[in-house]
Parts: C-alpha cells; sequence; structure tokens
C-alpha cells in the first residue's frame, strides 16, 4: 500500500526537458534536478539549458500531507528517493558522438547515467568520498567565505610580496586575495596588468603566485581549487577578461596533480569551446608567456591527454562515459600551443607528440578521419602523433592503394578476356645500364598509370631476382647521374650542403619530373634515398600537401609558392642570407653606403644574367625605408620565381605517386626523414640485429670489427653506415628495421653485397690490419661497391 502511494506519488511530478545548444540534444531529466543543480551534456560537457521548472516544493507538501492523512511513514527524504535518476536522450539529429568519440546512431529513448554537478553549498562534506565529476565546493574543505573576509585590496607584485614576505602575515588577507584572483576574472586581470594602455600580463608576479602555491600548505591549494569550482559552473559573458581568466587558470600549479583533473577538465573545456576569433586572442596572450611557463604548460596538459587515454587499473573515480569528451577538449586546447606564431618561438615541432598515442588504433583514427566524421579523431591534430605513427597510416594508405591498382588491373585483363598474370600486379622498369636516364625516363613515362603498384626492377641483359636490391640499386645510380655537375639539373652550394634547382636549367623539365617520381616511388615503397635537399624543398613540397584536381589539370594549380623568409633562405645560400642581415641590421644611409637597386644578378653558365624584382626596379634605388621590401622580393625570386618551372615538374611527379591525404598530417621535418631518414647515427646495437655467414661472433676478426666500430667518431660510423647501405641516415624506426649481414670472404679486402646490406670481410690476422682496410673502403667509397 505505502509502495503504491508512494509510486503513484512521485510520478505525479512531471519530467523536465533540457536543452544542449552544441549537440543539439534534449534531456529529459528527473524533475528532483531542481534549480541549483547544474546538468552537464554526457557528450561534449557543456551545461545543458533548463526551462521554467515546476514548483518542487510544492510538489513536496502535497506528497508529505497525503502520506500522512494515510498514516505512511516515509523514513526517507525526498532527495534520498529520488538520488537515482535516469535520463532519455531524444535526439533531434540522426547522427552524434557516441560514448567512445565515433560518430553513430543512437535509439530513441536510449537509457544514459545522467551527469550532473550538484550545487555549490558551503558547508563541509559529509560523505567520505566525493565523485570526481562533482564540482561543487562541498567536495572541498571548508576554508574562509568570502563574504565573511575583510576588503580586498588589488595588490601589485611589490604589495603582495610584502604581504607574503611579512613575519606574521595576514592569512585572512592571503586567503581573500586567493579567493578573489581565482574566482573574479576582473580582480585577477586588474591586478596581473602592468599597465592599463598596454594591458601586457605581469608574468613574473603570477610565477610569485605559482611559487607561493606550490610552497605552502595543501589549505592553499584547496581553496585555489574551490574558486577554480565555482568560476567552472558559473556562466560566464564572453569578454577580454574571460579569455585571458581561463587562460591564467590552466598555469595554476594545482593541475600539476592528477587527482584534480575533474577540474582541469572543465577549464579545458570552456576553452575548447570558445569560437576561432576568441582562440586568436588567446594565441596572442600565449605569445607574450615565459618559455618556463609554456613549456610546464604543454607539459601539462600532454599528462592529462596521457592519463586519462590509458587510466591505472587502480584509478576507479572517474567514469569512461564522463571521460569521453576530456580527451578532445585537452587537445583542443594544446592545440592553441602549436599555432605557427609561437611554435617556433617556444617549442620544436617534435615536442609536443604524446609517444602513448603510438599505442592507439591509429589506421582506425585515419579511416574515421577519412570518412569526414563529426566525432572526434586524433588525425584531426596530428601534431600530437609521432612519426612512427605518421609513417604506419602512410605505409597502409600505400598498400591499401597498391592492391586497389593490382585489382583493377586483374578486372580489366579479366574483362578484356586476357590471361593475368603475377607481371601485372607490379610496377615493372626494364632498364639498360648504358641508358640509365633515357629508359628510366621512357619507361616511367610510358607505365604512369601503375607508379602505385609494388616497384620491381630488372636491369637488361643481368640475370637476378629484385627482392629490393635491384631497386635500391637503380635508385642511387640513377640519383647520382642526375646530380652530377656536369649534367647541370642542380647547383651543390658547399657552404650549407645542399642541392638545389638550377634556374638556369630550362631543357631538363622531364628529368625534374623524373626526380619527383623517384622521390615519391621512394616514400611510396619505403626506401631510403641519399639526397641532399634544404629543409625548404620539403616545405615547398607540402605547399600544398594534398591536390584534389585531376593530374591532368594541373598546370592550373599555382604549387610550390611559400612566403620567402630569410631562415629559410638561410639553409640555401647561407652567404647571401648573412649579407642580407647586414643589411637589414645597418644603421647607416643604406642608399649611398650600399648603392642598390631592385635588381638581382644571377650566374647562368658563363653569363650574368640581371633580373628585376619588381617593375622598373633598376629604377628604384634600395633605402632604409624600403629595405625589408628589397629583401622578401630577392628571397621569393631565389625559392620561389626562378625555378617556378624546374619545381613544378618536380612537385608533379612526386604527387604523381604520393597523392595521399596521409600527407596532410606531416610537417616538412617529417616528410624528409621519411625520404631520407634519421640524422642521428648510432651504431652501438648494430651488432644485435647483425646475422652472420660462414662465421660466428665468436670468431677474433669479428670481435676486432665490433671494436673498431665502437670506437668510431660519429664522422666515421656515417661513412660506415653510408658504405653498408647507402645512406648515412637510420631507418625512422631505428637500428632494429634493418637488416645487415657479416659474411666470411677469402678475399684480401673489405667488400660488400651490393645493395643487400652484407659486409663481405675477410679473416684478417690482426685488429691494426683489419682497421686499416676498413677506414681505407670507407673512406674510399660512394654509395655502395668500392673498387
Amino acid at each position: 500500500m505505502a509502495d503504491s502511494l508512494r509510486r503513484n506519488s512521485f510520478s505525479e511530478i512531471p519530467s523536465v526537458i533540457s536543452h544542449c545548444r552544441r549537440c543539439q540534444l534534449d534531456i529529459e531529466s528527473d524533475p528532483q534536478c531542481n534549480g541549483r543543480t547544474r546538468i552537464l551534456c554526457p557528450f561534449c560537457g557543456e551545461f545543458l539549458i533548463r526551462p521554467n521548472l515546476p514548483n518542487i516544493q510544492q510538489l513536496k507538501i502535497d506528497i508529505q500531507r497525503r502520506a500522512r492523512d494515510d498514516h505512511i511513514d516515509h523514513g526517507l527524504s525526498l532527495r534520498s528517493r529520488f538520488s537515482r535518476t535516469f535520463n532519455r536522450i531524444i535526439l533531434r539529429r540522426q547522427n552524434i558522438i557516441n560514448n567512445n568519440g565515433i560518430t553513430g546512431s543512437h535509439r530513441r529513448n536510449q537509457i544514459i547515467t545522467n551527469v550532473k554537478l550538484p550545487s555549490i553549498e558551503n558547508k563541509q562534506q559529509t560523505s567520505e568520498t566525493t565523485s570526481k565529476e562533482n564540482l561543487t565546493s562541498s567536495s572541498l574543505p571548508m576554508l574562509t567565505t568570502i563574504s565573511s573576509l575583510p576588503s580586498i585590496n588589488i595588490y601589485n607584485y611589490e604589495s603582495f610580496q610584502r604581504l607574503i614576505s611579512d613575519e606574521n602575515p595576514d592569512n585572512d588577507q592571503i586567503f581573500a586575495f586567493f579567493s578573489m584572483f581565482y574566482s573574479n576574472f576582473v580582480y585577477m586581470i586588474q591586478s596581473l596588468t602592468l599597465n592599463d594602455n598596454t594591458k601586457q600580463i605581469d608574468w613574473r608576479y603570477l610565477q610569485m603566485i605559482h611559487e607561493y602555491i606550490i610552497n605552502n600548505s595543501d589549505t592553499i591549494s584547496r581553496l585555489v581549487l574551490k574558486t577554480i569550482a565555482s568560476c567552472c559552473i558559473r556562466e560566464v559573458r564572453s569578454c577580454e577578461n574571460t579569455l585571458k581568466g581561463y587562460t591564467i587558470l590552466i598555469l595554476a600549479p594545482v593541475f600539476d596533480d592528477s587527482s584534480n583533473n575533474h577540474i582541469f577538465a572543465h577549464v579545458l573545456r570552456r576553452i575548447a569551446h570558445f569560437v576561432d576569433r576568441e582562440h586568436q586572442e588567446i594565441v596572442s596572450l600565449l605569445q607574450t608567456l615565459p618559455v618556463e611557463m609554456f613549456r610546464s604548460t604543454v607539459h601539462r596538459l600532454q599528462t592529462f591527454v596521457a592519463i586519462n587515454l590509458f587510466p591505472s587499473r587502480s584509478d576507479n573515480s572517474t567514469s569512461a562515459f564522463v571521460n569521453g569528451w576530456w580527451v578532445p577538449c585537452a587537445i583542443r586546447a594544446l592545440a592553441l600551443f602549436t599555432n605557427k606564431q609561437l611554435n617556433r618561438i617556444f617549442m620544436n615541432y617534435n615536442e609536443f607528440i604524446i609517444d602513448l598515442l603510438d599505442d592507439i588504433d591509429i589506421e582506425f583514427e585515419y579511416h574515421l578521419w577519412l570518412k569526414r566524421s563529426t566525432g572526434f579523431t586524433f588525425c584531426q591534430y596530428p601534431f600530437v602523433l609521432s612519426i612512427n605513427a605518421k609513417r604506419t597510416i602512410l605505409k597502409r594508405d600505400s598498400e591499401q592503394q597498391m592492391i586497389i591498382n593490382a585489382r583493377r588491373s586483374m578486372v580489366q585483363k579479366f574483362q578484356n578476356k586476357q590471361t593475368p598474370n603475377l607481371n601485372m600486379l607490379f610496377l615493372n622498369l626494364y632498364i639498360r645500364r648504358s641508358h640509365l636516364v633515357l629508359d628510366s625516363l621512357t619507361e616511367v613515362t610510358k607505365k604512369r598509370d601503375d607508379l602505385k603498384k609494388k616497384l620491381r626492377v630488372t636491369f637488361v641483359g643481368e640475370h637476378g631476382l629484385d627482392m629490393g636490391g635491384l631497386t635500391k640499386e637503380w635508385f642511387l645510380l640513377l640519383l647520382r647521374e642526375i646530380f652530377l655537375p656536369d649534367y647541370g639539373m642542380f647547383v651543390f652550394y658547399e657552404l650549407s650542403g645542399v642541392f638545389w634547382f638550377n634556374g638556369a636549367s630550362t631543357d631538363n623539365i622531364r628529368e625534374y619530373n623524373l626526380v619527383g617520381i623517384l622521390m615519391g616511388l621512394a616514400v611510396y615503397n619505403a626506401i631510403i634515398l641519399d639526397i641532399r635537399f634544404p629543409l625548404v624543398c620539403y616545405k615547398k613540397l607540402l605547399t600544398p600537401a594534398f591536390i584534389t584536381e585531376p593530374m591532368n589539370n594541373l598546370s592550373k594549380t599555382k604549387v610550390g609558392i611559400i612566403k620567402p623568409i630569410l631562415a629559410d633562405f638561410r639553409t640555401i645560400r647561407p652567404d647571401i642570407a648573412n649579407s642580407l642581415q647586414y643589411l637589414l641590421d645597418y644603421e647607416g644611409n643604406v642608399e649611398e653606403d650600399f648603392g642598390l637597386t631592385f635588381e638581382v644578378s644571377v650566374a647562368q653558365y658563363d653569363t650574368a644574367m640581371i633580373y628585376s624584382l619588381k617593375e622598373n626596379g633598376s629604377k628604384i634605388d634600395v633605402t632604409n625605408e624600403n629595405r625589408n621590401e628589397y629583401v622578401e622580393l630577392l628571397i621569393d625570386f631565389y625559392i620561389n620565381k626562378h625555378i617556378s618551372k624546374q619545381f613544378e615538374a618536380f612537385y608533379y611527379g612526386f604527387h604523381s605517386v604520393c597523392s595521399s591525404n596521409a600527407l596532410l598530417l606531416l610537417v616538412p621535418e617529417e616528410l624528409e626523414m621519411l625520404i631520407c631518414g634519421m640524422e642521428q647515427c648510432n651504431l652501438s646495437s648494430l651488432a644485435n640485429i647483425t646475422k652472420y655467414e660462414n662465421c660466428n661472433p665468436n670468431e677474433n676478426f669479428i670481435k676486432w670489427f665490433w671494436q673498431v666500430v665502437e670506437e668510431m667518431p660519429s664522422d666515421k660510423q656515417r661513412r660506415l653506415l653510408l658504405f653498408v647501405t647507402g645512406s648515412d641516415r637510420m631507418p625512422i624506426g631505428g637500428l632494429c628495421e634493418m637488416t645487415f649481414k657479416i659474411a666470411k670472404i677469402s678475399s684480401n679486402k673489405c667488400n660488400i653485397n651490393d645493395f643487400f646490406n652484407q659486409l663481405l670481410l675477410p679473416p684478417y690476422p690482426t685488429r691494426e690490419i683489419l682497421k686499416e682496410k676498413l677506414f681505407l673502403a670507407i673512406e674510399n667509397c660512394e654509395g655502395f661497391g668500392i673498387e
């Protein structure tokens, strides 16, 4: 009877529909979630919009009166009776983000667990355990209420230093300061502003505040957390102080403790949900951050992602359902620190990488990204992915395209009623050694439709099956010939140690296209090339990184045009770049002392050619006022305009093979590593992967060999790696991805078995003779083989 009455009484309370503006869905929730309770959207973490609620107090009185009339003792309060709430999701669109951050369809009226923030109350927490999702002041020990504090002064750097340095500090004033500082953005920004006109933040003052929080008792830390939690729950209008305030909140050292991630997540949610214009203002503020504060915040965000993506088994306090929006918000906040205006100032590109992401299903993330899903994927933010993860994506994408092209050829054979054969599955190149460049051009041009098949090279008139060695030999010999100075396609600059395009070489456009194809085939077939281009070349190759137009319509697309920067030009011509820097820094009269005009003289073979950098450039003098324009136009001439036709052919050749969305994930440094390998050279672990033929590692001459290698300086080790593999760089995965074999022979000199990473080593009688012969071999070889 009592249970029946209780059920009937409770059912009279009408349900409440709340709305999420971001996800565009309605949530039907229990009416006991009264006006003081904040409900979060379980998909994005945004607070839900609540309609006018029914008079819950009057409903309580009616139910209690009815219970008394029937002599029923309820025993429990209404709050405890309604402690279990159930929400029904009513979808307004077909696809929303599911628990795993993946777009999917949900059934109507699906039952999910309610996620809400109880109201802020100034009282002790009575429960021994507190949910991390309850961002309430009651989840923190009560310290001092703002209403009971004395009047609060605005402290600057000096006054705050005096306050905390006093022998008998006024704790009430200190508590008042921290309560107001972290809960009132107007007070915070006024305290930190150096000058009302410039509105610059006094970061030295903020660092002192952080040091005080770190070096003092947990009481201050708990107070800071309490005020930040209250700040996150309040609806704050977006303005300049709000943007600065939330930016300063993520710098707080209390978030170095992972047990405070439940509060940190809501700070990140606020920042992540700002619009682009507001994000740009945050980036402008981050530009003024001290380097150490910038780095520590990036590390804090990386740690937050790692902990919540791979939580420990002992951590049962957080719900995986709620954590669905924690990581995306943290990644979006981290993206602000990788803005192009910042990352070259404070940190290198590879310092933003989260190595633990190598353990996720990166292929699934990539395919999800290709579908242009509305959900979150890590491929949307490639700065957190390592080169190993990106290489895996590129490798799988290449393999998939190889399979697709091979299947297409097979189907075409069947449709034409022809007998399929194994050769149709490969890109088969038949090359005569005496006509290396000509045959390569002919074969590549004739078989352009097969460029995305597995490469296999055959030298005409020679026996042998290409198991990778002949392909490497073809790459090496062809590139060596094309890069010869007599060929005139590229110019080698000794000061920078790189090759650059010869703007005077206008008759070799097909050969430039071939070099681009070679580099594309190297990436496509995971082959490391011994090639020396400056980093700016790879930057141009990624501008744009992917072309959506058909290859036969590429002439209309402007490619490889980058903004002229002196730092890029310095990687090609450091001598000219230093002269230009001297011109920019010169404090005298540039026009009288330098006598320059807007012209440039370029040596083309035996003739000096004069080019105007702008219209009527010969009549325009370079002055103190226009010297920046002169430098910019001169760099643009060398990097873009003078080699536009040559680089255009080179670009199209590369992208005819490597046209893949995966290139959008790469930065120029990573593309260089994919083509040329890693610069670091340490052969200390090479012995662990070495296999032996006709000998064993316990023989004396083998032991002597490894002793000599271990004692080699880095430049000698690099020469040895070049001698054995054809490149002085290691694969991206390190030595563990190499194959290396030492074979015992009866000859009296070191040699190699071409293109199979095999060293042919005679059993020298002494260590000194072995060292002498080995050094002679590696110093007198270029690439593979030794005469």
